[in-house]
């Protein structure tokens, strides 16, 4: 039986065999990889450029899982700096969820940005009926017959009047922001489209671009989103028909210009419950958009995870050594003693 000195000689031998194996690596990057001792495995994960700089990533597996991680290279010298490897690896989650990027999701792209833009054609003939009313009702300030203001008259006949004036003018900046973000929405999902049609295609498209591009794509379908949903468009517009109706129930019996003062508020009757149900109808909120970005997010954090164990290889594999060897060396030093 082999006492604790030769365990420990034949620990130390066997090491230092395993270490003259040669590593496997899978594909090669722009720079090589630095294995360290006990390395079993290298994996070539990708050549990103990030900022005109390329870098090579490299996923080594160690006899010592703790000692395993991931590797940044550039220009043949291993990456310390954190923010750099974060930079990195950001940029090359990104490019492989991007990937993951398919036919359905364009499908609903497409489809999302063209009912957007269908909904802003309505929205913006609401608007312009709300509009017109809004003026009528100013200059119906300015107008007097009998010795009585037609505002007046009418308000007393119809005071919902005043409602309709305040609801109209809260919500003209709220629908012209609608106009101008379904226009950006469409503007920026085509181009979208078209990066996506073009690497379909077999186009060399650039991944970062592309992922730039989603992530424009992605901000200005949460911009119109956001003006959906409770206490959106949709209600404010179906509450100014609703006022609106009441209005011309009432005005069209004041003598002075009630039927004119009527036929002005049904415009609004007639554009806006179109408007008011199409946004309500609009699906865009339940297109399930990000997950390419929760993807890239949730990459990035295992990577990064993964080259932090990896900072100090070399250092982590001789402690890991040194630990066996004094706890072979404790254990037959015991053995011994109980043999006395």
């Amino acid at each position: 039986m082999m006492n604790t000195k030769e365990i420990v000689t034949w620990f130390v031998i066997t090491i230092l065999l395993m270490s003259t194996i040669p590593v496997t690596a899978l594909a090669q990057g722009v720079s090589d990889p630095q294995p360290v001792l006990m390395d079993q495995d290298t994996t070539h994960i990708a050549d990103v450029t990030v900022d005109g700089q390329q870098y090579s990533v490299y996923r080594h597996e160690n006899v010592f899982p703790w000692a395993s991680g991931i590797d940044i290279y550039v220009n043949g010298e291993r990456v310390t700096s954190e923010s750099t490897a974060e930079t990195v690896l950001t940029a090359l989650a990104q490019r492989r969820a991007i990937q993951d990027f398919g036919a359905k999701d364009v499908s609903q792209l497409r489809t999302t940005s063209q009912n957007a833009t269908t909904v802003a054609t309505n929205v913006s003939a609401a608007a312009a009926a709300i509009n017109e009313t809004v003026v009528y009702i100013n200059r119906m300030k300015t107008v007097h017959e009998d010795g009585k203001a037609v505002y007046n008259a009418s308000v007393e006949a119809a005071p919902q009047i005043t409602e309709f004036n305040e609801t109209a003018r809260e919500l003209r900046p709220e629908l012209r922001s609608f106009e101008n973000d379904s226009m950006a929405y469409r503007s920026n999902a085509t181009a979208l489209i078209e990066l996506l049609r073009q690497q379909q295609n077999g186009t060399n498209v650039d991944p970062q671009r592309l992922y730039a591009q989603y992530t424009v794509t992605l901000e200005a379908k949460d911009e119109l989103s956001d003006h959906l949903g409770f206490s959106g468009i949709n209600e404010q517009l179906a509450q100014l028909a609703s006022t609106s109706g009441n209005v011309v129930a009432n005005a069209s019996s004041v003598p002075t210009r009630g039927n004119v003062t009527a036929q002005r508020f049904r415009s609004v009757i007639n554009e806006s419950p179109v408007a008011a149900n199409q946004t309500a109808a609009l699906e865009i909120r339940d297109f399930d958009f990000d997950t390419v970005q929760e993807q890239a997010e949730s990459l990035k954090d295992d990577w990064t995870e993964d080259w932090n164990s990896r900072q100090n290889p070399a250092s982590t594999v001789y402690q890991s050594m040194a630990a066996i060897v004094v706890a072979i060396a404790a254990v037959g030093g015991y053995v011994a003693w109980r043999r006395r």
